[in-house]
């Protein structure tokens, strides 16, 4: 099979080559001379865009560092002022430990000093209490003495009588007794008296007549006469042929004034408990609530607390 051959071909031959390649050079010139203004001036925007950015970049940085380091002033002073606090706290603090050392130093002592008074006061609590004692028994010792020195002052006074509310005169003749004695059967002679005078009350106040006490010879002849005179009830001065009013006449043994006191307390607290009996009996206070009931003698005040 056969193809058909190709073409040639032809070449165009121009007689204004030259022109044309000139012109063509003069276009390519013109080109290049453009693209290189192009390029020029894109360089030239391209440099100051640069220039620009590098100046803004500057701006920048400098409003960036004005910023920081006006926040970094900020905080230096700020710093400064958390360094001074701190160097404040740190000094009060020390100050304060040094109060509380000294506080404590104070409370130590103090303590010691109470730690000190405590064994002072324990060893005068003990003296105190040694001391309490001996006067314990130094008050009871003198109980004892006084009950014995009552005692005896009472036994001193066996012999004696007190005869009361016997009216006063002047110039009186105290023998009178013996009178006494005829009025209730029992014979006095002046020999059975060794001693008879009048003595003040108590209380000067007193304006009643003074009590008379008359001393035998023995206290037989004293119980005797006694006995006499209280079966002998209701006895007053004008049986006695005394002049003036007539006045009951009151004849007891003679007790010291603390039995007196006593046998006073012991009468007011035997009427408020409804007791039948209080009299005297040798010095000894008795009382008795009735008939049936045993005697109950009293020789304190404590013992009125019996009488109930």
């Amino acid at each position: 099979m056969q193809r058909t051959p190709p073409q040639k071909i032809k070449c165009m031959s121009s007689p204004d080559l030259h022109r044309e390649i000139d012109s063509s050079n003069n276009f390519v010139t013109c080109r290049k001379r453009k693209e290189m203004d192009d390029k020029s001036e894109h360089s030239t925007i391209f440099s100051n865009n640069i220039l620009n950015e590098k100046y803004i970049e500057k701006l920048v940085t400098n409003s960036v560092r004005s910023v920081l380091s006006a926040e970094l002033t900020k905080i230096t002073d700020a710093l400064t002022n958390i360094q001074l606090a701190v160097a404040g706290i740190i000094s009060d603090s020390t100050a304060l430990k040094n109060s509380l050392l000294e506080v404590n130093n104070k409370l130590i002592d103090i303590d010691n000093t109470l730690c000190s008074s405590e064994l002072r006061q324990d060893s005068f609590d003990a003296r105190i209490k040694g001391l309490e004692e001996k006067i314990q028994q130094v008050s009871e010792r003198n109980a004892g003495l006084e009950n014995k020195l009552s005692s005896m002052e009472q036994q001193a006074r066996g012999n004696n009588l007190e005869i009361s509310n016997l009216p006063e005169k002047k110039g009186e003749n105290l023998t009178i007794i013996t009178n006494l004695g005829v009025i209730v059967d029992q014979k006095i002679l002046s020999t059975d008296i060794t001693a008879i005078h009048r003595v003040p009350h108590a209380d000067h106040k007193d304006s009643r007549p003074k009590n008379i006490i008359v001393q035998f010879s023995s206290r037989i002849l004293r119980d005797n006469f006694l006995a006499a005179c209280r079966v002998r009830k209701n006895l007053n001065s004008e049986k006695l042929s005394i002049s003036g009013p007539s006045h009951t006449i009151y004849v007891n043994e003679h007790l010291t004034l603390k039995n007196k006191i006593l046998f006073r307390e012991c009468r007011n607290a035997a009427k408020a408990n409804e007791y039948k009996y209080v009299w005297v009996k040798h010095g000894t206070i008795l009382v008795r609530k009735n008939d049936s009931s045993p005697a109950m003698a009293i020789r304190s005040f404590d013992n009125i607390k019996k009488i109930k």
